[in-house]
């Protein structure tokens, strides 16, 4: 049986409070319905985690709905976990997500945490990835700045709803290396 968002917050809350590991698992089949981490903020809608890949490395920060959480797995009792990550090392981050953090808050704050950021809307797009920068924030719409695959930037930023927004992600291996390989942002001054 599915957890409550309340027990779900609750299961959270106590893994930020003693930052032990955990695996989110996510509510639909999308590409990526586990994430390993480290919850570094929690707010009433979206839950911050400092991503673990391959089990042990740090990748980047990702903030996912509470809403679209179905179970939270406490990797306390995993040692081999805490003990590669206490090796590997794992950088303090400064991500920030306050109580009452909506989707604006989050992609603001991942704005102002990395060069690039990564957007999921998997409930309701053909193209459920887009990554770039956000260039403006509107009431119900921000505009983004897009880049592809192969580090080509778009020539004008697209407007997406707040409401379609599912996961964001900054400061991962993938997204910092098309900041610093792709082609030079057609923005800047």
């Amino acid at each position: 049986m599915a957890k409550t968002k309340p027990e779900i917050s609750h299961e959270l809350g106590s893994a930020l409070a003693d930052q032990f590991p955990i695996r989110v698992y996510r509510r639909r089949k999308w590409e990526f319905d586990r994430i390993w981490g480290y919850v570094i903020g929690l707010s009433h809608e979206w839950v911050a985690l400092q991503q673990l890949s391959d089990g042990v490395y740090v990748d980047g920060v990702t903030v996912v709905r509470i809403l679209d959480v179905f179970d939270v797995e406490d990797l306390e009792e995993n040692r081999y976990i805490e003990r590669a990550v206490k090796v590997l090392g794992r950088p303090d981050s400064n991500f920030q997500l306050g109580p009452d953090a909506t989707t604006r808050d989050v992609l603001s704050s991942a704005s102002r945490h990395g060069k690039m950021l990564g957007v999921r809307f998997e409930a309701d797009s053909d193209d459920p990835l887009m990554i770039g920068r956000v260039t403006g924030f509107g009431e119900r719409k921000f505009e983004m700045m897009l880049i592809n695959a192969a580090g080509v930037w778009a020539t004008t930023p697209t407007r997406e709803w707040y409401g379609d927004v599912t996961q964001v992600f900054v400061g991962d291996r993938y997204s910092t290396a098309l900041a610093r390989f792709g082609d030079s942002y057609p923005l800047s001054p």
